[in-house]
């Protein structure tokens, strides 16, 4: 898991079936101050998230299979969680 921005949707007129009626978003990965850190990616909206969250990304194998109850789905990160606040305790 780790806490992602939402920058913007991907809107695909062909896709595979498991996404169908699914939202996808492109999330950049944050760092540990919440700064922007790393490559942007798809990830399957689970919780209703918009451009500018800070949300919280699942990734792993048979993650989205067991969320969405899908067999053989190609989805590999999931907008799990919109983050309200974060909070770091000293030294880090």
């Amino acid at each position: 898991m780790y806490l992602a921005k939402v920058i913007g949707k991907v809107v695909s007129i062909i896709k595979h079936s498991a996404y169908e009626k699914r939202v996808l978003l492109l999330v950049k990965p944050l760092d540990y101050h919440c700064r922007p850190d790393g490559t942007a990616t798809i990830a399957v909206d689970y919780v209703g998230a918009g451009e500018g969250d800070v949300v919280l990304i699942g990734a792993g194998p048979g993650v989205a299979q067991e969320v969405f109850g899908i067999e053989n789905a190609p989805i590999r990160e999931l907008v799990m969680g919109i983050i309200d606040h974060v909070e770091l305790s000293e030294g880090h």
